[in-house]
């Protein structure tokens, strides 16, 4: 098979895909259970990793202390 030919099927393949029109029941609309899970353990993960760190609690804490005394001036 040629270049050209192999370009010119991979084109119609292509644009085969991206005319079909999907049926409206396999379009998503939002994030399911198990991807709001995978995303809070990755959550619970980060912040265990990061406050086991005194350096970045004193960082956190001081930004946090910084920033209510701010708001309450």
């Amino acid at each position: 098979m040629s270049i050209q030919r192999i370009n010119n099927l991979s084109t119609r393949i292509a644009a085969n895909l991206q005319t079909r029109k999907l049926p409206l029941k396999s379009k998503q609309k939002g994030a399911s259970a198990l991807e709001y899970l995978v995303l809070a353990a990755a959550l619970i993960l980060i912040l265990g990793l990061v406050g086991s760190d005194t350096t970045v609690q004193t960082l956190v804490k001081d930004a946090f202390t910084g920033l209510f005394t701010d708001a309450t001036t």
